[in-house]
């Protein structure tokens, strides 16, 4: 495996293996929002995550459909950062796999739920982010840029 395939392997492995993300929105007015969510990440990259319908995400990614997501770790020194674009793909069967899993991460805190099973009953949207950009930061060796930060191209789709 060349040195792109390992660290594009080490940023999806990285990705499966955590399950809350910061998601980052513009609102209709310009500003800048982030906030924590449960995702499941795709094979190609790509993010899924329930939230709300009466949420100000939704408001923004109906403004506005390109976001930015973060994942990082404290203990093991590594951060994947993603721009792209965020779809509506609720009419996804919720028989999918894909759906399963979100539902599966939003359950798998066995001593706290997830803030959505705290709100008041209400329709659920699940999204989907396509990766436009990828970049992977690696910093448990390396001494110099080129080591720990690497730029990946997500699969199409």
């Amino acid at each position: 495996m060349d040195t792109s395939n390992t660290k594009k392997a080490a940023a999806l492995s990285f990705l499966k293996s955590n399950n809350t993300g910061v998601l980052s929105t513009l609102s209709p007015d310009g500003t800048p929002r982030s906030r924590m969510v449960y995702y499941v990440c795709g094979e190609d990259f790509s993010i899924y995550f329930l939230t709300l319908i009466s949420t100000r995400k939704v408001e923004d990614i109906k403004h506005r459909a390109e976001v930015a997501f973060s994942v990082s770790n404290e203990n093991v020194p590594q951060a994947v950062e993603i721009e792209g674009i965020a779809k509506d793909v609720s009419d996804i069967p919720v028989s999918d796999e894909t759906v399963q899993s979100v539902f599966r991460q939003l359950q798998s805190n066995t001593t706290y739920q997830a803030p959505l099973t705290h709100f008041d009953a209400a329709v659920v949207k699940l999204f989907r982010i396509t990766p436009t950009w990828i970049r992977w930061g690696d910093f448990t060796s390396g001494k110099h840029t080129s080591d720990v930060l690497s730029e990946l191209i997500a699969e199409d789709s």
